[in-house]
């Protein structure tokens, strides 16, 4: 502390202190007006103030604090090494930097006395102006930071108008300097809204205190100012208007974008009924009113909902009204606060994806029933050809040699191939064709059926399935049966013929669903396929394996009907494995 202690000499043992504070409490509980400052040379941080009439400054290094005072502004700024006390925008001491001030003052003497006091405090002069034009020309050469302005200028009060000037055009904090006190002078100074006043004479200190106060009350304001703005630009930029309702005083205040959004004339929005029934027929009014009603009356603090806005001109808009109560102890309504943002876009988007839906919706219900009939009405002439075949056939077995029997047995096969296709295309027309009703399904006891029906596959190729305990869904048992059968009949027939088949199937919960896995040691497929093989009448073997390619298609439309999804995948020449969901039934089993 010994550093500290000569640049400081023996200000703070002058102010009586026979030792140094040793902590921070100690000396803010001594000077409990204190100010931070900032940084200042080797010292961690310095705070200044006045207590009982001194000027006193405490600085802190190595945990040590150390408290000086003068009975002078400048004799301080000497012993803190000649740099400004002051503040900045970030409450942080001007290092090395000082406050750049114009006086504007006629009186030649007087000027040149602020002058010399104000260079001792630390801040530097730019100029001194004598009249109204020489300030405006001396601002737009020198840049100060504030100006100490006379009121009366050569005789005349010209120093309002040129503080009305500098204010409105270069946006500069003016203090007034006046020996006038007379009502009328100040009244016409104040409707400049000057940053202060300082009557003659006056001291050191008064003079410190205005410039100080002007400087950090103009960056405030600043500050506050560039926010306003940058807001408004925002709210411009998303269409955001912004309410205010005072419940205790019924003021209610609109931001200028919230006015535009309806189309209102300025101050025309005096309460929330003017904001939402403005407009509105009866129908609506009475809904917004009950929704409204509801919230307040509840204890929900948020509330948010969308609202249309007849307009005079260009049609109604939609906006979406995001409001937040403030109540009292008591709960009673204090104040509501929201914002309303322009969603007229985004509702005719939903408006027309949803009239897109509708029509998607309504041109697949014909596609299906168009498959449905076309399938249905082409079972007859089919079944006529298949039998024609089997007369032929059974009329001319003893004739027929060679190369007619195998002609006939290709009719043959193509046609019954051709019913099968047709039984499956209405299979799968029928699952999107019918609105089932609710039901639930115990996939145990589907599974036993299923694998009753295909027994005699199982007794033929010796498969082996191994089933979990599975759950209950909500589907019914014809569809549950209907997709079981079909994912295991595939894993059968599309087997290895060296390999023993087996099939295992598992289901685990997943929230609100069921996972359900059907796995097989079969012959596998390309992963590049796993698309393809959902698709109607697609298959990716030969026809050696009996099957019309209709069946993954219809136990993909089967679970996404119940808002499922369904995907595969395998390995070639080591198995696939099909995963799907189902809904849960409400049981939760």
């Amino acid at each position: 502390m010994c550093e500290l202690r000569n640049a400081f000499g023996d200000g703070w043992a002058s102010a009586g202190y026979s030792h140094r504070p040793a902590t921070v409490a100690h000396w803010v509980s001594a000077f409990p007006r204190h100010r931070v400052l900032g940084a200042a040379g080797p010292f961690r941080f310095v705070r200044v103030g006045m207590h009982a009439g001194v000027l006193w400054a405490a600085a802190v290094f190595a945990k040590k604090v150390s408290v000086i005072t003068t009975n002078s502004h400048a004799s301080l700024t000497g012993i803190l090494g000649g740099r400004q006390v002051a503040r900045d925008g970030n409450d942080r001491l001007e290092s090395g930097r000082k406050l750049r001030i114009l006086v504007v003052e006629d009186e030649r003497i007087v000027a040149r006395d602020l002058q010399i006091r104000l260079s001792g405090m630390g801040y530097e002069v730019t100029e001194i102006a004598s009249s109204r034009a020489e300030a405006l020309e001396s601002v737009v050469r020198k840049r100060p930071t504030v100006v100490l302005m006379d009121i009366r200028l050569n005789g005349v009060p010209e120093g309002i108008e040129a503080a009305r000037e500098l204010k409105e055009d270069f946006n500069l904090p003016v203090i007034y300097l006046t020996g006038h006190s007379d009502s009328a002078t100040l009244l016409e100074a104040a409707a400049t809204e000057p940053f202060g006043y300082i009557l003659k004479p006056f001291e050191n200190r008064e003079l410190v205190a205005a410039i100080e106060t002007a400087v950090y009350k103009h960056r405030a304001e600043t500050r506050l100012r560039e926010l306003n703005n940058r807001l408004e630009l925002a709210q411009q930029a998303g269409r955001v208007g912004v309410f205010d309702w005072n419940g205790e005083t019924g003021e209610f205040h609109v931001t200028p974008e919230l006015e535009k959004l309806h189309q209102a004339a300025a101050g025309s929005l005096r309460d929330l009924d003017d904001l939402w029934s403005r407009g509105a027929d009866e129908d609506e009014q009475r809904a917004m009113q009950e929704r409204f009603e509801e919230w307040v009356h509840s204890e929900r603090e948020e509330a948010s909902w969308e609202h249309r806005i007849p307009l005079d001109s260009g049609g109604p808009i939609w906006v979406q009204v995001r409001a937040k109560a403030y109540r009292d102890a008591h709960g009673r309504l204090q104040r509501i606060i929201g914002t309303e943002v322009d969603i007229t876009g985004r509702k005719e988007m939903e408006e027309t994806l949803l009239r897109k839906e509708k029509e998607l919706e309504h041109s697949n219900a014909d596609l299906q029933a168009y498959a449905y009939t076309i399938a249905h009405d082409l079972q007859e002439p089919v079944r006529t050809l298949i039998c024609g075949v089997e007369l032929i056939e059974r009329g001319l077995a003893e004739k027929m040699r060679g190369a007619d029997e195998r002609l006939l047995f290709y009719v043959k096969s193509s046609a019954e191939r051709l019913r099968n296709m047709i039984a499956g295309l209405l299979e799968y027309s029928r699952v999107g064709q019918e609105d089932e009703p609710a039901a639930t399904a115990d996939c145990n006891e589907v599974m036993f059926a299923v694998m009753q029906l295909l027994k005699a596959l199982m007794e033929e190729t010796g498969a082996r399935i191994e089933v979990g305990v599975l759950p209950v869904v909500a589907m019914s048992d014809q569809r549950a049966a209907q997709l079981f059968q079909n994912l295991i009949g595939n894993a059968l027939k599309f087997r290895r013929k060296e390999v023993e088949p087996r099939v295992t199937v598992s289901a685990e919960r997943a929230g609100a669903w069921w996972r359900f896995v059907v796995a097989d040691n079969g012959m596998g497929f390309d992963m590049a396929y796993s698309e393809r093989i959902f698709g109607v009448f697609k298959r990716l073997q030969s026809r050696e394996v009996e099957g019309t390619g209709i069946g993954l298609s219809v136990c993909r439309r089967i679970v996404e009907r119940g808002g499922g999804t369904i995907y595969a995948e395998s390995v070639v020449g080591e198995g696939s494995k099909f995963v799907f969901t189902l809904p849960a039934a409400e049981s939760g089993r």
